[in-house]
């Protein structure tokens, strides 16, 4: 018959046993069970947030204001900007008559301060009516309502074509104004 002093013995060494048993499962589990750890590629400095794939609508009092859908976004605290991939945005009018404009770039600037937008890379607008604005740059001054660029520019309308280099768009006003080299074609005629 076994002794008080040696059961107690004997079941303090079980349990002893038992946890070192268990731990040098769990260390043999989980050690086996790692694959190689992904590495996430670092943000460049300026960057504080990057996402991928991003559809954002923007609506007020109920009707949708503007709809982004960009390959990649990425937002600079230090500048506040945001920083656009491959977008197109749908801008939604008010106005009777004016309908939708979509707006496609390689790259987009958002100044979060005031508002501006710097768009370049294969830029085009088309509205709904089908009239199409092209370009390799534009910027857009919120406080003025204003498009403007630098580049060469074409637009066509129908059976119109106007190009030239530099141009001015007025947004409430809807005048645009074409700065140098203007030309002008009425129906389609081969060069």
């Amino acid at each position: 018959m076994l002794k008080p002093n040696k059961i107690k013995l004997l079941l303090a060494l079980s349990v002893i046993l038992a946890g070192v048993g268990l731990t040098v499962t769990i260390i043999l589990k989980t050690h086996q069970s790692t694959g190689p750890v992904q590495i996430l590629k670092q943000l460049p400095k300026n960057v504080d947030i990057s996402l991928q794939k991003i559809h954002y609508t923007d609506t007020k009092d109920g009707q949708k204001r503007w709809d982004l859908i960009a390959e990649k976004v990425e937002y600079d605290k230090i500048r506040d900007l945001t920083l656009f991939s491959a977008i197109r945005m749908e801008i939604f009018s008010r106005g009777k008559g004016d309908g939708k404009l979509t707006l496609r770039a390689e790259k987009a600037i958002y100044d979060n301060k005031t508002g501006d937008v710097e768009a370049e890379g294969n830029v085009t607008v088309v509205n709904e009516a089908g009239m199409k604005f092209e370009t390799g740059r534009l910027r857009y001054e919120s406080s003025s309502s204003k498009i403007d660029t630098r580049d060469f520019v074409k637009i066509t309308d129908g059976k119109l074509t106007v190009e030239g280099t530099g141009m001015v768009f007025m947004l409430k006003e809807k005048s645009v104004r074409i700065l140098h080299d203007v030309t002008a074609r009425i129906g389609s005629h081969t060069e």
